[in-house]
Parts: C-alpha cells; sequence; structure tokens
C-alpha cells in the first residue's frame, strides 16, 4: 500500500474509529502481526512496554480506550513517505477515571503492510498522563 490516497483513509478511519472508542473498528486498521508503543518512561509501565499481536494489541487498546476519551482529539497534520506515515494529532483529553481533561498533542509514527497498520509508536506528554493516572506529582 504505497499510494498517499489509500494510506490517509487508513490513517483517518483507524483515528476516527480511536476516537468513537470503536475496539473492533481499531482492529480491523491494523494487520495479523501488529505491533504499538506508547514512548515513554516505565512508570507508565503497561502504556510504554511494547505489545506485539493481535490479541495483545486488543487488551492494550482496550484498556486504552476504556481509561482515555479521544472524542474531542483531531488529526492536523499526515506525513506520508511510501508505507512511513507521521501523524501530528491534537485536542482536548479526559482520563475518564477522574474525568480530567486537558489539552495536548501527540506525535506518532506508522508502518503500513498489506493496506494495515503493522508498527505504531505514539509519543505524548507522557508526564501529564503519569499525572493524570496518579502516577506523577
Amino acid at each position: 500500500m504505497s499510494d498517499r490516497a489509500s494510506v490517509e483513509e487508513l490513517v483517518r478511519r483507524a483515528y476516527e474509529r480511536r476516537s468513537a472508542g470503536d475496539l473492533d473498528g481499531i482492529m480491523q486498521c491494523f494487520g495479523s502481526d501488529p505491533s504499538f508503543r506508547l514512548a515513554g518512561d516505565e512508570v507508565l509501565g503497561v502504556l510504554t512496554t511494547e505489545v506485539h499481536g493481535q490479541d495483545n494489541l486488543r487488551q492494550a487498546m482496550r484498556r486504552l480506550v476504556e481509561a482515555w476519551d479521544w472524542k474531542d482529539y483531531r488529526i492536523d497534520a499526515i506525513l506520508v513517505d511510501g508505507d512511513r506515515i507521521a501523524v501530528h494529532a491534537k485536542g482536548t483529553m479526559l482520563f475518564v477515571p477522574t474525568g480530567q481533561r486537558f489539552d495536548t498533542e501527540t506525535l506518532d509514527l506508522l508502518e503500513i503492510a498489506d493496506g494495515r497498520i503493522k508498527q505504531f509508536l505514539q509519543f505524548c506528554d507522557t508526564h501529564m498522563a503519569a499525572k493524570a493516572m496518579g502516577l506523577a506529582a
């Protein structure tokens, strides 16, 4: 999948499904042996541990969907270089367990293979996330 329009459509669909909290829809955007990692300190534990495979990714995405509301979060820019993509997104996030809202941005690096997401690496304000989760001061 190297045509820009197809890559952008896949990426936008994945982010729309994430915003909607659609776990099955999110998983349809990933290939058969995907990896996902949130770049950051180990203080965030499970979130910053790289996961591999559909079953492990589904568990990780379930935790994220249940804990973080992304309804007010939007893509600002998508940069495509063949099967490698950078996505800048921003908006208001809600940490569901505490009701805490905050404005933030993320930068994600994705790799596409066979029309699906193969690798997903997300960079975010991990200190803010750790504070919201009660893991940092």
